[in-house]
């Protein structure tokens, strides 16, 4: 007799499994909740999590409400009030459609809905625990509230995939910024742990509310952007070069208030930007297109973060066109030109005629421009490596080398007893300055210049709760920071390793590294952590000396005597050599006196 092994699924497992696919993380619940809230018409919404969401989520609105009936209904599976047939699965207008969200949310956690209409006396409460439903008449306010609390209890395996509180709260952020922009008019409040962290009014100017969420000097850097077509309108702002960023975080792009990712139309935008900004550099935009909901499919998955349009070429053709028109005619475009393919090195190269040996013992050396300032801090100059992109020890009258010069102002050639040297000088720059840095850290004594008057910083909301998350981390790299707004921070004293060469550049740097690949700052005992390390990488190299800094001969002997002394370390941060050696042998074989 043959055994049958298909068989159906219970309905709490055929919910968790559709909850895999709506809920991947406490961000998922916000996203699915909110959409509600906007599609009940809400102008005011509040999202509070505990521990990042981990524990508790709750989304409150002012919107239109559901009936008793509605309300037992609306957490079944395929239950919705926002399609009735196939061809208004084509023509969405809602933020939600499936029916699938409340279900799903509801059969992993302990799930709660209150809500009430207008007209109603009272408001219906339903709630969701180990797939057993209850509904009870309680006393609430117009509009619909619901609290998700002990997401995935039931659902081990997808708990134990939950990052840090820290990780997940930053993803609620993210997403909590794109609907604050993307609806002005709606009032936002977000409290975190009982307190309020982001609370914007309503407005009917998008520009205030770019102010109000990623500060000004975003907002003060922005272009107009509107383009009324017959197939679709685009509209928003773009930034101006200045503000390009190191990572495409500041980019958000909205499909009929439906924000999404869509990597092309990023690129068609970048790419407008190809010659008035560096390659590595992301342009800033705020971008909504309003199109015909039958002539894009916002149905492809469950998330609902993509979409695919009807004709996409057409879109991404006039996305490039309408911005690239916009920068024209700012005339952005004329004043900023960007060799995008320049190096230094290369560049030294090809122009082999700029050589240059200077006679040092007929030249009467001066300390260059870039060494002029030097620190009033009574230390051994050796302390003081910060002070300047140089680190100087004591001088040596035993060297086994001499200088012979500077070519193009970027290598230093060297001869020795054995052959010659050429040392790249910001490569052996920032392998001392690195080392420096590092043992630094690691004692507790870097080195900070007090401002004496304090700079302000301003920053992404992403950006600002790493660096509230990481205040200890930054104090000990230097950069002593204090909270003044959501987004904003008072620079009171900064590393001397960064002191004269734009501090405030170099601090946005090590923050947009950090917001952009996920990692924490902290250290580990006496050991360098990989994110820490990025950061001394990063600081070694603003701090060390560049490409075309004229070094006078002292300045010279300082830094290979500073690199001579630690000559296992011949690389930069980056891996780059710092010096290539020539034997006295290998050039008689490469002048053919020698076999």
């Amino acid at each position: 007799m043959s055994e049958n092994t298909i068989k159906i699924l219970p309905q709490e497992l055929i919910n968790q499994i559709a909850a895999g696919e709506v809920v991947e993380r406490p961000a998922s619940v916000v996203k699915e909740l909110v959409e509600n809230s906007l599609d009940a018409g809400a102008d005011m919404i509040e999202v509070e999590i505990e521990n990042g969401g981990v524990n508790s989520i709750k989304i409150k609105d002012n919107g239109k409400g559901m009936s008793k009936e509605d309300a037992i209904l609306a957490v079944k599976q395929h239950a919705t009030s926002k399609i009735a047939n196939l061809d208004d699965l084509f023509n969405i207008n809602t933020m939600g459609f499936r029916g699938e969200a409340l279900a799903s949310i509801s059969s992993v956690s302990h799930f709660s809905l209150i809500t009430k209409q207008k007209n109603d006396l009272s408001a219906i409460e339903v709630k969701v625990e180990n797939n057993q439903s209850s509904s009870q008449e309680i006393g609430a306010s117009d509009g619909t509230t619901i609290t998700v609390n002990k997401l995935f209890h039931n659902v081990p395996a997808r708990q134990k995939y939950l990052k840090t509180a820290v990780t997940e709260f930053n993803h609620i952020v993210d997403l909590f910024i794109n609907y604050a922009l993307a609806y002005n008019k709606v009032t936002w409040r977000f409290i975190h742990n009982g307190k309020t962290v982001y609370q914007y009014p309503a407005t009917n100017d998008l520009r205030n509310r770019i102010y109000e969420v990623l500060g000004g000097e975003i907002a003060d850097n922005l272009l107009k952007v509107d383009y009324n077509g017959i197939e679709f309108h685009l509209s928003g702002f773009i930034g101006k070069p200045q503000i390009a960023r190191n990572n495409h975080k500041l980019q958000y792009l909205f499909v009929n208030g439906r924000p999404v990712n869509e990597y092309v139309i990023a690129k068609q935008v970048k790419e407008a930007y190809s010659t008035i900004i560096a390659h590595n550099l992301f342009p800033v935009f705020i971008l909504f297109i309003q199109i015909d909901p039958k002539s894009v499919d916002v149905n492809v998955h469950p998330r609902k973060m993509e979409v695919r349009f009807a004709e996409p070429q057409m879109i991404y053709k006039m996305a490039y066109r309408v911005v690239a028109e916009v920068l024209d005619q700012s005339e952005l475009t004329k004043q900023i030109k960007v060799d995008r393919n320049f190096s230094p090195i290369s560049h030294a190269l090809k122009n082999k005629s700029n050589f240059k040996f200077e006679n040092f013992n007929q030249t009467k050396f001066e300390p260059s421009n870039s060494f002029n300032h030097r620190s009033d801090i009574s230390e051994p100059l050796i302390s003081n490596l910060s002070t300047d992109p140089m680190v100087f020890v004591e001088n040596k009258t035993d060297r086994e080398y001499k200088i012979i010069g500077q070519i193009q102002k970027s290598y230093i050639i060297v001869e020795t007893s054995q052959g010659i040297k050429i040392y790249d000088q910001h490569a052996s720059s920032e392998r001392v300055q690195y080392e420096k840095i590092s043992r630094d850290w690691l004692s507790r004594s870097v080195a900070k210049q007090t401002l004496l008057i304090p700079d302000s910083l301003e920053l992404s909301p992403s950006e600002a709760n790493l660096v509230k998350n990481n205040l200890e981390f930054f104090n000990r790299l230097g950069f002593e920071l204090d909270e003044f707004s959501n987004n904003s921070f008072v620079i009171n004293s900064v590393p001397l390793a960064v002191y004269k060469v734009d501090y405030k550049s170099s601090l946005k740097e090590i923050i947009n590294d950090l917001d952009e690949n996920n990692l924490s700052g902290m250290v580990d005992g006496i050991k360098i952590s990989d994110a820490t390390n990025r950061v001394l990488n990063m600081m070694s190299c603003r701090s060390a000396v560049k490409f075309g800094d004229e070094l006078t001969i002292d300045e010279m002997y300082a830094l290979i005597d500073s690199l001579e002394s630690n000559p296992s370390q011949y690389t930069c941060v980056h891996g780059r050599p710092c010096v290539l050696e020539y034997k006295y042998e290998e050039l008689e074989k490469l002048f053919k006196r020698r076999d």
